[in-house]
């Protein structure tokens, strides 16, 4: 079963943190702007266990007066291989052929 990504949920709680809010509220500035929010969902969007829609996304915009983009991880600036570095090709080590064996000869 697919689950959502919540990549918001710990800058929810920081920006809250930094203005000194609890989580009530937080929820009661939502629901003052007629964002269906409570404790529960809140706590759940910050503990990453619940996703956030877009709606509620524009309303938490709107509360803090940051730029949508804070809200999200900053775009890793190196994904792959450095240049220049050729790629090896890694495979089981294969057994070498057997010699062949000296025939015995017999001895008397």
């Amino acid at each position: 079963m697919r689950r959502d990504a919540n990549v918001i949920g710990r800058t929810v709680a920081r920006l809250r943190y930094q203005r000194g809010w609890t989580q009530e509220d937080l929820v009661g500035k939502l629901q003052m702007l007629n964002c269906y929010m409570t404790r529960d969902i809140l706590a759940s969007i910050e503990t990453q266990r619940a996703p956030v829609t877009d709606k509620q996304l524009e309303y938490l915009v709107a509360i803090f007066g940051v730029p949508v983009g804070v809200f999200f991880p900053p775009k890793p600036h190196f994904a792959g291989r450095p240049l220049g570095f050729t790629q090896e090709i890694r495979t089981r080590r294969r057994r070498r052929p057997k010699r062949p064996r000296k025939p015995r000869v017999a001895t008397a």
